[in-house]
C-alpha cells in the first residue's frame, strides 16, 4: 500500500511538471509573438495554451486576453477582460490572500495565481485606458466615466493593500496612477475633476520626490536609498535625502509634472500661476512649453516587455529546522540521534554543502540568515525573483507632420518602469518569506535525510561503506528530486505587461502626424528618430490620447 501510494505521488509529481513545463513554452512561444508585433498569432497561441483550462490561473488568463485584445483593437472583448480581472482580483485579494499568507503557499505553483502587487496594480491601468480608448471612438460619456471610477478604484487598491499587508511595503502608491489618474480627470465633465487632476499631479510629484528613490531609474544611489527606507520604516521615518542622486530621468519626469501642474493651473487658478511657477522652479523651457496653449495631445509610449520571472536558488540551514518537524517517527528519531549526528551525516555523506553561501545579491535581501548556510549542512530551494536585463534608456520623442517635418520634439519621460517596480516588490517577498519557505523545505529534506541514514546505518560494514553510501545517496536523492518538483518558484506572471511607460503632452494644430523616437547618449539629444512608432490624429476639438507600444528600437 505505502509502495503504490508511493508510485501515485511520484506520477502526479511528474504530470505537475510536465504541465507546467508545457505552459512555460507555450507562454514563451505567446510572449514572442507579441514581441514581434504579430498580435493575431500570440492570440492563436494563447486560445490553444493549457492556460486556458488552467483553473488556478484564471486571473491570468483574463490579464493577457485582456492585453492581446486590446492590442487587437477589440476594445469591447478588453474591457471585459479587464473587469473580469478587477472581481477576481477583489474577491482573491481581499478573501483569501491574507489567509493564505499565514500558510505561506502565496505564489506557489500548486496554488491560486494571485498576482504580484504590482500585477494587480496595472489591472486597473489597462481597464481605464482601454475604456478612455473607447469614449474617443464612441463619444460615450460612460465609458468616460467608466475610466473615472477604475482611477479610484485603483486609488483604493493601494490603500487596501497597505492596511492588510502582512509586511510594510515599499510599493503602496505608483506614478502611473497619479499621472495617468489626471489625465483622465482632466477631461472629465465632473464639476471639480480638474482640480482633482492638478492635485493628482501634485501627488506624483511628491511621489518622485521622496519615494522615487526606491527605484535605480531615477536615483542612482538606489541601493543605499532602500537599505536606508527599510530601516526607517520600522520607524515610520523617511528617507534620508543624502542617499537620492536624481539621474536625468528623474528630471525628464519632474520637468513633465512641472508642465502638468502649472498648465492645469493657469486653467482653473490663473491667479496662482506665478506663484506656482516660482515655488516649483520651474524652468524656462517648462514655462514657454505652457504659454503655448491647453495640451490637447496625450502621448503614452508602452516600451518592451517586463523582465521575465525567474526562479533564484538560496540556501538554508538544516539546524533549527529540526524542531519544526511533525511527522511522529522523524521526530523521535531525531530526539534519539540527534540533530548534529544527523547534519553531520548529511554533509559529510550526502554532501549537503551550501553552493551559494552568499545571499541573493540583491540590495533588498535584508536577511543574513542566508550565511548561516556556510557554516552548516544546507538545502537548496527557489523563491521567484525578476531576471536582470538592461536598464530602460534616455529618450527623444519627435512628432511629425504629414510631410515629414519635425514640429515638436523633446525628453520623452519615463512614469513607470515596471522591471524596476517588480524587482522592488519580489525581494521585499523574499525577505517576507525566506525563513518560514526555507523551514518547511529544510523539514521535507529532513524527513529523506532521516530516511537516507537508516539505509546507511543497515547497510554499512567495514567492508561496504561504500555500497551504503551510494545506496543512502540514491535514496535521498530520489526524495529530494520530488521535493525540488513540488517546491520550485512560482514564475507565472504578466508577460505582456510593458517593461516601461513613458508619457509627455503637446499642444498641437489639428491633423495628421507620426510619432518617432530617438535615444540620448549620454547628455546628447539624438538629431533625428531612430525609430517610427506609428500614426495619430488630432481632431478639431477635444483632448486626445494615443498609445503607441513597441519592443525594439
Amino acid at each position: 500500500m505505502v509502495r503504490v501510494s508511493r508510485y501515485v505521488l511520484l506520477l502526479c509529481i511528474l504530470l505537475l511538471g510536465a504541465c507546467a513545463s508545457r505552459m512555460k513554452d507555450q507562454m514563451k512561444a505567446y510572449r514572442d509573438a507579441y514581441a514581434l508585433g504579430n498580435f493575431e498569432a500570440a492570440q492563436e497561441v494563447l486560445d490553444k495554451s493549457v492556460l486556458k483550462d488552467e483553473k488556478k490561473s484564471v486571473l491570468l488568463w483574463h490579464l493577457e486576453k485582456g492585453t492581446i485584445a486590446y492590442r487587437r483593437n477589440d476594445l469591447d472583448a478588453s474591457i471585459s477582460h479587464f473587469q473580469r480581472s478587477l472581481a477576481l482580483i477583489d474577491e482573491l485579494f481581499t478573501k483569501r490572500l491574507s489567509a493564505k499568507a499565514a500558510s505561506l503557499l502565496i505564489n506557489d505553483t500548486s496554488d491560486v495565481f494571485y498576482g504580484a502587487s504590482y500585477e494587480r496594480s496595472y489591472a486597473h491601468y489597462f481597464l481605464a485606458k482601454a475604456l478612455y480608448t473607447r469614449y474617443q471612438k464612441t463619444g460615450n460619456k460612460l465609458d468616460l466615466q467608466g475610466a473615472r471610477g477604475t482611477i479610484l478604484a485603483w486609488d483604493t487598491y493601494f490603500t487596501d493593500l497597505q492596511r492588510s499587508s502582512t509586511y510594510k511595503t515599499l510599493y503602496h502608491t505608483d506614478l502611473m496612477m497619479k499621472v495617468f489618474g489626471g489625465a483622465v480627470h482632466e477631461v472629465s465633465d465632473i464639476k471639480g475633476d480638474k482640480q482633482i487632476a492638478l492635485q493628482l499631479y501634485k501627488d506624483a510629484l511628491v511621489i518622485l520626490d521622496k519615494e522615487g528613490g526606491i527605484y535605480s531609474h531615477f536615483n542612482s544611489k538606489n541601493a543605499e536609498y532602500v537599505k536606508d527606507a527599510v530601516a526607517r520604516l520600522k520607524e515610520g521615518k523617511a528617507p534620508d535625502d543624502k542617499f537620492y542622486a536624481p539621474t536625468p530621468a528623474h528630471d525628464d519626469l519632474k520637468n513633465y509634472l512641472h508642465y502638468k501642474i502649472l498648465a492645469v493651473t493657469k486653467e482653473v487658478r490663473g491667479y496662482d500661476f506665478q506663484t506656482t511657477a516660482k515655488t516649483l522652479k520651474a524652468s524656462e523651457a517648462v514655462i514657454k512649453k505652457v504659454n503655448e496653449g491647453e495640451p490637447n495631445v496625450v502621448i503614452v509610449v508602452e516600451e518592451g516587455l517586463i523582465p521575465q520571472k525567474v526562479g533564484k536558488h538560496f540556501n538554508f540551514g538544516l539546524k533549527g529546522a529540526a524542531d519544526q518537524v511533525k511527522d511522529p517517527g522523524a521526530k523521535s528519531f531525531i530526539m534519539n540521534v540527534g540533530s548534529a549526528v544527523i547534519a553531520q551525516f548529511a554533509m559529510n555523506q550526502l554532501g549537503m554543502v551550501p553552493k551559494n553561501s552568499a545571499s541573493s545579491g540583491n540590495f533588498m535581501f535584508g536577511y543574513e540568515a542566508t550565511k548561516l548556510a556556510a557554516m552548516e549542512a544546507a538545502i537548496e530551494f527557489e523563491l521567484p525573483m525578476i531576471e536582470t536585463v538592461p536598464p530602460v534608456q534616455r529618450m527623444e520623442l519627435f512628432i511629425m507632420n504629414e510631410s515629414g517635418v519635425v514640429v515638436k520634439r523633446g525628453p520623452l519621460p519615463v512614469v513607470s518602469e515596471n522591471g524596476d517596480i517588480a524587482r522592488v516588490v519580489l525581494e521585499e517577498d523574499v525577505v517576507a518569506r525566506y525563513v518560514r519557505t526555507g523551514t518547511r523545505v529544510a523539514v521535507k529534506h529532513l524527513v529523506a535525510i532521516i530516511a537516507a541514514y537508516g539505509v546507511y546505518q543497515k547497510l554499512r560494514s567495514d567492508s561496504e561503506d561504500f555500497l551504503a553510501k551510494t545506496a543512502a545517496m540514491a535514496t535521498y536523492i530520489g526524495a529530494s528530486k520530488g521535493i525540488a518538483a513540488m517546491e520550485k518558484a512560482d514564475t507565472r506572471h504578466w508577460t505582456t505587461l510593458p517593461q516601461a511607460i513613458r508619457m509627455t503632452e503637446w499642444k498641437l494644430p489639428p491633423g495628421n502626424y507620426k510619432a518617432g523616437i530617438g535615444l540620448y547618449s549620454a547628455t546628447k539629444a539624438p538629431e533625428a528618430p531612430a525609430k517610427i512608432l506609428g500614426d495619430f490624429v488630432v481632431k478639431p476639438s477635444g483632448k486626445t490620447l494615443h498609445t503607441l507600444p513597441f519592443v525594439n528600437l
